[in-house]
C-alpha cells in the first residue's frame, strides 16, 4: 500500500493537535471542519481519553506500512476492540446484508445507526486510501452537561465524507450516542 504525501502530511499534523490543540484562529488543513456532539453516561473524560488513545495508535502505527489485522487487534486498547462486533466469516456477512435489505428502509437506518462494527470494518475507513477525516480538537463543556456531552472536530479532506467510522470510534470507547452538529 502506498501512502501518498498527503495522507502524511495530515498525519503529522494530526499528531501534533493531539499534543497542541489549535485554537479557533487557525486555519483548517483540510477542505474543513466537521463537528460531533458526543453523548456520555457521564464517563466524558473515560470515553474522550480512550479515544484519542485509539486514534493516536493508529497515527503511530499507520505511517510506513498499515499493519495486519492480527497486529491492530494486539496494539489497539483492549476495551475498544472488545467493544467491537465480531469479524463474520464471508457467507455471514452476506446473510447479513441480504437480512438489512429485505427491511423497510425505516428499519435498515435504525438497525444501521445502533449496530456494532467490527473491527475490521472499522479498520478499512483508517487506511491512508480510505480515511478522509483527521482529529482537530476536542471541547469540554463547562455547565450541566460537563459529564455528559462533549464536543469533537475533524478536519475533513472530502465534502460529504463518510463519518460512520469516526462516530463507531466514539461509540465502541463507550458513548451512547454521536451526532453531527450539521444534523442538529
Amino acid at each position: 500500500m502506498v501512502i501518498n504525501s498527503e495522507y502524511m502530511r495530515q498525519l503529522l499534523l494530526e499528531r501534533e493537535r493531539f499534543e497542541n490543540p489549535p485554537d479557533y484562529t487557525v486555519k483548517t488543513t483540510g477542505i474543513g471542519i466537521a463537528r460531533f456532539i458526543i453523548r456520555c453516561n457521564n464517563n466524558v473524560d473515560e470515553v474522550l481519553n480512550l479515544s484519542k488513545r485509539v486514534l493516536m495508535i493508529v497515527n503511530f502505527n499507520s505511517e510506513l506500512a498499515w499493519p495486519s489485522f492480527e497486529v491492530w487487534s494486539k496494539i489497539l486498547p483492549y476495551e475498544f476492540v472488545n467493544n467491537c462486533a465480531p469479524e463474520l466469516s464471508k457467507s455471514e456477512s452476506e446473510k447479513k446484508i441480504a437480512y438489512r435489505k429485505s427491511l423497510p428502509w425505516e428499519k435498515q437506518v435504525i438497525l444501521e445507526k445502533n449496530e456494532k462494527w467490527s473491527l475490521g470494518n472499522w479498520l478499512v475507513w483508517l487506511e491512508p486510501d480510505t480515511r478522509e477525516w483527521f482529529w482537530w480538537n476536542a471541547h469540554k463543556f463547562n455547565d450541566e452537561i460537563a459529564n455528559t456531552h462533549f464536543l469533537v472536530e475533524v478536519t475533513v479532506l472530502d465534502n460529504p465524507f463518510s463519518s460512520g467510522a469516526l462516530k463507531w470510534l466514539f461509540k465502541a470507547c463507550g458513548a451512547i450516542d454521536v451526532v453531527s452538529t450539521d444534523d442538529v
